[in-house]
């Protein structure tokens, strides 16, 4: 009986530390991600933000700015769902009855983004082919 009770506390405590660990690993990589680039009179903004819950959300901001350097036009694209962890990659998922919404229009299901080290991500592969080989700095 005692046997039974050390091998069951034994499996609780490996397989505790197999979850912190596991958990330890994903929480490096909670933050958020970013880009700007400024160019032909369109400055863009690129923001990946995971969160500690699993879950995502993604903006696009632009604004097109005129000769005298006056904003003409802005627009704001979003997109949110959950995301995990596979070897080296973020697979970002979204459920289309829940995620894809009128503020949340962009379809990040099945997107791999590829991560290049601690602070520098890489959109691998994606629906959305605007976002493939972009890559986010971390902001600290």
């Amino acid at each position: 009986m005692v046997t039974i009770l050390k091998m069951k506390i034994r499996f609780l405590l490996f397989f505790l530390a197999i979850s912190l660990t596991s958990c330890s690993q994903s929480n490096q990589y909670v933050g958020e991600y970013v880009s700007n680039n400024n160019s032909s009179g369109i400055k863009q903004r690129y923001r990946l933000t995971l969160n500690l819950n699993g879950t995502f959300e993604f903006e696009q901001y632009w604004a097109q700015i005129g000769m005298n350097s006056e904003t003409q036009a802005t627009g704001i694209e979003k997109g949110k769902g959950t995301w995990t962890i596979k070897s080296k990659l973020i697979m970002l998922s979204c459920n289309s009855m829940t995620d894809i919404t009128q503020d949340y229009r962009l379809d990040f299901d099945d997107t791999k983004v590829s991560i290049l080290n601690d602070s520098i991500v890489r959109f691998v592969d994606s629906k959305m082919f605007w976002v493939v080989n972009m890559e986010l700095k971390k902001r600290i």
